[in-house]
């Protein structure tokens, strides 16, 4: 059919390859929203309700508990590390740490001053001193044996002290009894000590009657006459 004016009209140009375009890009993006929902879902899935990663380290409640008593038990060992350790018995005050004849004087107070106590080293077996001391003397039963001490006093203070009523001296044997000094006459016998001023000293010997199996292995409990505390001297 001919166009105004008589000129034949001219052909369409088919647009095919517009459509193909068109499509392609279609299938591409419809590629990359199903790409994108692959990467979410994979996301999602490493992740948990309560926001804990895949991979990521689970505490448990148990580790919560047991990291919580073993701090515990850190703080407690700290605690006790700090504490003050417990001191050990003054020297002479108990049985188990006695004061050291010779070296170790022990302060006792009296009415009104101190004395200063020193025990010397013992005779286990003075059965022979003492029969010969005095006649008198009775000689140790059998199984039985009389040992010595001797005794000093330093005295300061006001007034005077007689030793022998200030103090009193026992014999504590290794299975806990004592023995009281017994009564026999010595050579440079402690009752025979006269009274002692502010800075005098004498000494005096003391007689114990023993079983022989307490020989060697006792201490000596020294109390004053006003005080109520006991101290201890090992028998060596």
């Amino acid at each position: 059919m001919g166009g105004p004016g008589g000129h034949p009209e001219p052909p369409r140009k088919k647009r095919t390859w517009i459509w193909i375009v068109v499509g392609c890009g279609v299938l591409l993006l419809i590629g990359l929203l199903g790409l994108g929902g692959c990467v979410a879902l994979v996301a999602s899935s490493g992740s948990s309700d309560d926001g804990v990663r895949a991979g990521d380290p689970v505490t448990t409640a148990t580790a919560v508990e047991d990291a919580e008593a073993e701090e515990a038990v850190e703080e407690d060992a700290a605690e006790e590390d700090t504490s003050e350790p417990a001191s050990a018995p003054e020297v002479g005050t108990s049985r188990d740490n006695p004061a050291q004849p010779v070296t170790d004087a022990i302060a006792i107070e009296t009415s009104g001053g101190t004395m200063s106590v020193t025990l010397g080293n013992v005779t286990w077996d003075a059965n022979s001193a003492i029969a010969e001391a005095n006649m008198f003397n009775e000689e140790a039963p059998e199984g039985q044996v009389y040992i010595t001490v001797p005794v000093t006093v330093q005295y300061t203070g006001p007034e005077s002290i007689t030793p022998w009523i200030e103090l009193h001296i026992s014999y504590v044997a290794e299975d806990g009894r004592s023995y009281d000094e017994a009564s026999v006459v010595l050579e440079g016998d402690f009752m025979d000590v006269g009274d002692l001023y502010d800075g005098g000293t004498a000494e005096g010997t003391m007689a114990f009657l023993i079983p022989e199996e307490a020989v060697g292995s006792g201490t000596f409990s020294v109390e004053g006459f006003l005080t109520s505390g006991t101290y201890f001297v090992a028998a060596v």
